[in-house]
């Protein structure tokens, strides 16, 4: 495993909604960058196989498989910038040990049976698996949702399905009485930009630097 130098910055990549039904809410990825070693590469808990028979009910059901995988930024921030979707880059106030430590957590991911997971609506997600890993290397649960949460699921999903009558119906037969339920869970992508400005670690914000790179 590479040595990251004292340089070396981790970042969390929130991109903005898509057309299609499964960018409804955005994404979210790390990126791990060190200037030294030549390193620029974009970890995506996004990924999935679009031929998957029963693609759509699937991943509103909570039944489609999701893996991990590495690009290099350039390349990932091409998508973004194709689509005129945004992307808001937040810079974390991480010490070189912890920067290491979640770059070869992310490496051990991409090969072995942890690359796969299977997508939760709710419970599991590119959000929550980004999050859970910021978590993991700072050895407790800082990151918590901060937006409201007296409001019910079906208040924070119904204006994403705007233009998916089908959907909303859907989500009403699949999660039923859930769907009334407090939103208490922290699973979309905004959510978690939110929570991140306004994390305290060590003392100081855990946000170093935000730049918006596709607005």
């Amino acid at each position: 495993m590479t040595p990251l130098s004292e340089q070396a910055k981790v970042s969390i990549l929130t991109c903005g909604r898509g057309d299609e039904l499964y960018t409804t809410f955005g994404h979210t990825a790390i990126r791990v960058q060190d200037t030294i070693n030549q390193l620029d590469i974009v970890y995506n808990y996004g990924m999935f196989d679009f031929s998957t028979p029963n693609f759509y009910a699937k991943f509103v059901k909570g039944d489609l498989q999701y893996f991990v995988a590495a690009c290099s930024f350039p390349d990932f921030l091409m998508e973004y910038q194709m689509t005129e979707r945004e992307v808001i880059e937040q810079t974390l106030a991480l010490p070189q040990p912890k920067v290491q430590r979640l770059f070869e957590t992310l490496n051990a991911s991409l090969y072995s049976e942890d690359r796969y997971y299977t997508y939760k609506f709710i419970d599991r997600n590119c959000t929550t698996m980004v999050y859970e890993k910021i978590n993991a290397i700072l050895g407790k649960p800082l990151l918590k949702k901060v937006d409201d949460t007296s409001i019910s699921y079906r208040q924070l999903l119904y204006p994403y399905f705007d233009n998916h009558f089908y959907f909303k119906l859907g989500i009403n037969i699949i999660f039923g009485a859930k769907t009334d339920a407090k939103a208490e869970k922290m699973f979309l992508p905004i959510e978690l930009l939110h929570s991140l400005n306004q994390t305290q670690w060590q003392g100081k914000s855990l946000v170093a630097a935000q730049k918006t790179w596709v607005s």
